[in-house]
Order: C-alpha cells, then sequence, then structure tokens
C-alpha cells in the first residue's frame, strides 16, 4: 500500500516536472526545497517502479526484505545499463586528448605565417592577433582563414597581408581592425596598464598605427599561403557542442608539422555511473530561455580553465611590444590639424582624420568639439560612416557641430544612411538652435533629394517663423505626397509631423490641409491607429479643439470619447513638459 502511494505521489509529480519543466526552476525561486523534490521526482518514480517491478517478478513478497533486495538489484541494473555508454564516452575522450607542449623560451616565428580559426564563421580580417604576429622580426605575411558554414573543417575563406615599406604618396593600404584591442587581451599590458590608463594605452596603439600606416609603411593584402606552403600554422580552436562539451586549445605547427606549442583546455560530459534524470537550465542575458531533463551525466575536465587561446599566442611567441605611448595621442591630434590646415594632402593622410575620430568612445570633452566638427566639414575626409558611430550619442551632440554636420549631410558622397543618421543628431538640439539658419541649412530644407534622406532635420523648420517655417513644411508634405515607397514616406510625415508639433497654434493655418488628408481614404499620411492619434494629437497642438478633432465614419461616439480623452491627458503631459518652449 505504501508503494502504491509513495509511485503515485511521484509519478504526478515527474509527470509534472517534465511536462512543464519550467515549474521545476520556479520550484527553485520558491524556497529552493521545492525545485528540488520537483528534479528528483522524475528518477524517484522510475527507480521505485522498477523496484515494484522487479519484487513482483522475482520475489513475489511484499516483505521489507524483499523491497530492498528488489531495489539493490535496480540499483545494480541502473550501474550496468550506463557503464557501455560510459565506456566509450571516456574512451572517446580519452583518445583525443592531447599532452600540452611548453617550450622554455618563446617560439620565433618566420617567413609566412598561417592563422586559422576552424570553429570562427568571421570573415578573415587583419586584427591586433594578425599585427601581433607581423610585427614579429622576420615574418613576411600572415594569412588568416576561417571555418566553413554548416559545421565543415575546412576553410571557407582565407586573406593574407603584408607589411610593406611605402613614401608618402604610396596607395593608402589597408587599416588593421581593432589594433588596441591588444592591449586588453595582452597579460602582460594588462598588468602594466589598469582602468583609465587601459582604455588610454589602447588608443595609444590605435594611433601608433594609425600614423605609422600614412607614413613610410603600408598594410597590404597578398596572395594567402595554403598550409602545405606556409612555414608556420597556428590553430586557434574554440568549439561548444550541445552543452556538453568545450574545447579551448592553441596549437603552434613548424613546416614539417612538428608541433613547437600547445595548450588546451577540455571539458566533456560523459555517462554518470549510476543511472538518474538530471536537470538542465539553459539561458543568457539574465533570462532563462530553456529547462530540459536528459540522463545523468559526469562532466570532466583537463587544463586551465581560464585558458585564452589568443592570449596564450601573445605570450608564446617572440615579438616586439606595441607602443602604448599616449604622446602618439597627442602627436596624431597636431598631424591631423595640420592636413585640414593645408590645401593639399594624400590619400593616406586623409585617413588620419578618419582614425582620429575613431579614438573615440562616447567621451570626447569640449576641446574636441571644435576639431571634431573641421573633420565633419572637410568635403576631403570621405567615409565617415564607421568612424562617427560611437563618437556622439543621438540625444547628445554638442552645438558646436551644428554647421558641421550641415555640410556633411549636404556633401554627394555622404551615403543615405549617414544623412538619416546625422539629420536624427541635429534634430536633437534645443529649441531655437536654428532660428539664425545658415546657407547650408536652408540648401537642405529647400533641397527635397537631400531632405528626403535627412528627414528628423525637416523638425527644425520650426525655430523659424511662422510665415517662413510652414510654406517650407508644407512643400516637404508635397515631396511626401509623391513618394511611392510607404517606409521613405513615413519619415519625411513624421518629420513634418513633430515640427507642426512644436509650431503648435502657428501652424494654423496648415489644419485644413492636415485634416483633408487625414480623412482621405486610404491615408497617405497615416497607416495605423498609432498614427492616427499622433496627427490628432498634432492637430490638437495647431489649435484644433479636443471635441473637433477628426474621425473615421466607422468609429462609435463611445470610441471618439476615449480617443478624446487620450488626446487631452496627452495635450496636458506636452504642455507641462514644455512650459518653457511654449511661453518663448
Amino acid at each position: 500500500m505504501r508503494m502504491k502511494f509513495a509511485l503515485v505521489i511521484t509519478g504526478v509529480l515527474a509527470a509534472l516536472a517534465i511536462a512543464v519543466p519550467m515549474l521545476v526552476v520556479a520550484g527553485y525561486f520558491l524556497l529552493i526545497v521545492p525545485g528540488l523534490v520537483l528534479t528528483a521526482a522524475p528518477t524517484v518514480f522510475l527507480y521505485l517502479a522498477a523496484t515494484a517491478a522487479v519484487r513482483r517478478l522475482l520475489m513475489k513478497s511484499t516483505s521489507i526484505q524483499a523491497t530492498a533486495a528488489a531495489f539493490g538489484v535496480v540499483i545494480f541494473l541502473g550501474l550496468a545499463v550506463m557503464q557501455p555508454f560510459r565506456a566509450a564516452a571516456l574512451a572517446t575522450y580519452t583518445a583525443k586528448s592531447l599532452p600540452d607542449v611548453v617550450p622554455a623560451n618563446a617560439v620565433e616565428l618566420d617567413g609566412h605565417v598561417r592563422l586559422e580559426f576552424p570553429d570562427s564563421r568571421r570573415q578573415p580580417d587583419c586584427d591586433y592577433l594578425s599585427l601581433a604576429v607581423l610585427e614579429s622580426p622576420r615574418v613576411q605575411s600572415v594569412t588568416t582563414s576561417t571555418g566553413g558554414h554548416g559545421g565543415q573543417r575546412e576553410p571557407a575563406e582565407s586573406a593574407s597581408y603584408a607589411l610593406v615599406s611605402a613614401d608618402g604618396n604610396s596607395p593608402v593600404g589597408i587599416f588593421p581592425s581593432e589594433p588596441g584591442r591588444i592591449v586588453r587581451e595582452d597579460p602582460l599590458l594588462v598588468q602594466k596598464h589598469r582602468g583609465r590608463h587601459l582604455v588610454m594605452a589602447a588608443k595609444a596603439v590605435e594611433a601608433n598605427w594609425a600614423l605609422r600606416l600614412s607614413g613610410d609603411e603600408r598594410l597590404q593584402q597578398v596572395e594567402p599561403h595554403a598550409a602545405d606552403t606556409a612555414d608556420w600554422i597556428v590553430q586557434i580552436e574554440d568549439r561548444t557542442t550541445d552543452q556538453t562539451s568545450r574545447l579551448r586549445r592553441i596549437t603552434i605547427l613548424d613546416a614539417t608539422g612538428a608541433v613547437r606549442f600547445r595548450r588546451s583546455y577540455r571539458k566533456q560530459a560523459v555517462p554518470a555511473r549510476l543511472f538518474y534524470l538530471g536537470f538542465h537550465v539553459s539561458g543568457g542575458a539574465g533570462t532563462i530561455s530553456n529547462a530540459s531533463f536528459h540522463v545523468g551525466r559526469q562532466v570532466l575536465e583537463s587544463g586551465d580553465r581560464s585558458l585564452n587561446p589568443e592570449s596564450a599566442l601573445l605570450t608564446a611567441i617572440s615579438r616586439p611590444a606595441p607602443r602604448c605611448d599616449v604622446q602618439d595621442i597627442a602627436l596624431l591630434r597636431e598631424r591631423v590639424e595640420q592636413i585640414l590646415e593645408g590645401p593639399e594632402a594624400s590619400r593616406a593622410q586623409l585617413e588620419l582624420p578618419r582614425r582620429f575620430l575613431g579614438l573615440f568612445f562616447f567621451d570626447t570633452s569640449e576641446e574636441d568639439h571644435s576639431l571634431i566638427a573641421r573633420i565633419v566639414a572637410d568635403d576631403r575626409v570621405t567615409d565617415l560612416e564607421q568612424p562617427m558611430k560611437n563618437v556622439f550619442s543621438k540625444d547628445k551632440i554638442p552645438v558646436a557641430l551644428r554647421d558641421a554636420y550641415a555640410r556633411r549631410i549636404l556633401m554627394n558622397h555622404t551615403s543615405a544612411n549617414m544623412r538619416y543618421r546625422l539629420a536624427e543628431q541635429l534634430a536633437n538640439l534645443p529649441r531655437g538652435t536654428f532660428a539664425d539658419p545658415t546657407e547650408e541649412h536652408l540648401a537642405i530644407w529647400n533641397t527635397p533629394e537631400v531632405y528626403r534622406e535627412a528627414a528628423p532635420f525637416l523638425v527644425a523648420l520650426a525655430d523659424l517663423s511662422p510665415e517662413r517655417a510652414v510654406p517650407a513644411l508644407q512643400a516637404a508634405l508635397d515631396t511626401a505626397l509623391g513618394v511611392p515607397d510607404w517606409n521613405e514616406r513615413r519619415r519625411l510625415v513624421n518629420g513634418i509631423c513633430q515640427a507642426f508639433v512644436r509650431l503648435g497654434p502657428n501652424a494654423a493655418s496648415a489644419v485644413p490641409r492636415i485634416r483633408e488628408l487625414f480623412l482621405r481614404r486610404p491615408s497617405p499620411i497615416l497607416r495605423t491607429s498609432k498614427g492616427a492619434d499622433q496627427w490628432r494629437f498634432t492637430l490638437a497642438r495647431m489649435g484644433v479643439p479636443i471635441k473637433d478633432l477628426p474621425v473615421f465614419p466607422n468609429q462609435s461616439p463611445r470610441t471618439f470619447e476615449l480617443i478624446c480623452r487620450r488626446i487631452a491627458d496627452r495635450l496636458r503631459q506636452y504642455e507641462r513638459d514644455h512650459a518653457k518652449e511654449i511661453a518663448s
């Protein structure tokens, strides 16, 4: 009777746990004990059911001794059933184990070196690791190869780089990807530079490379070397498989295939000695994405758990330490000022302003703003979209960039994406910033081909007098109505809408047209109920009484009443938040 009761209780709990694993997770948040009970329930149920079956088949007795004997048989079976699988997994684990090879002296690379990342799916590029190898005195080139898609082990793509001598008029060449990252990856440099000094050291490395590659050196792409023609092969493995195994390994082989350096960390889950059902929770970024039961496992580990293959390579090879002198940042700044002042500059020299902008990570100071403005306003400096991404946040652009951004928007080589981003930042400047517009600001507002790609800047028309702003917004609205693609038209419509909100009652002359476009079916200025509410709010700001706001024929009086309440609340909130601007 007790056995049946235990089977029923554990069976119900096991069914709940397996059917809804997240209940187990919730149990751990409820004083832990409920989670432990639900975790153990499936295993306990299976062992109890097997014990009852063995007792019934073999012993025909319900005594405590018979139950204990049956339970012993079940435990033996739980051990026996796991051994073949465990033995096979252990044999595989042992066969793939490789001893570490750590020579007394650093490995001296030379000739053509091949860096292989068989588990990486990124495009090969010249990063800090490639540069560190290239800096070795006798290395001629570095070939970087990455793994193929779909788990293939053969390299899918490869690219090779070499440092060559050059003069000031040589072609630009390639700039490496994040050369300053070496400061954060090299254990010796991390110990030497801490906190703010680490950031400045990384910037100094990037500044030094910028100066070098615009002077008497160039980084060029050359013909890749295959594994059979390379003088050295560096293999960096880093793979995870189904949450049951992890491998991190670095291997350095010479031209003969001999291993000159190897360090590994392995973690492998193998079947446990005794059968049970384990519980696994997976997630990331502070959330739980999945939970499930699995056959019990034992985790085996070998090697240093803290091993970072990239950092291990930096300490394993003989190479000069990167220059981390912060004076290079000042020197780069000085060179950029000279280039901007001079009437002529080579393409390599004009790369320096771009590299100077790349040093910032939302940490500019007031003394930087004037130079940044000069760089942005210089038509000779192109391709600023990537370098400008981390200079200023969208809503914290200094007013000193007002005119420079406008000039950059008007440049023919400025991309549509960059025009839109610059316009967004200009739109976030304080109200009144464009009350006295320059020729560049007026040119943007008067050129449909430009403001179609810089639509957020239309909101700044509200800084002008109503006599100038409303006709310009009406003209922009005409342009928007002629755009067939709704996604592009929506950007223009949003900018115009926000400008009318700022103008408020001063834009009352545009109310009849907005009302007509609102009620037209299909409406060219909105697509959703949210868009309809935005235009109703805009009309309310333009002076339309709440009760006179437009309503669609299929909307009931009750629905319209709720809409009016929503718009009235939003209007009051807006007037409280912008009381000073409205009063002025």
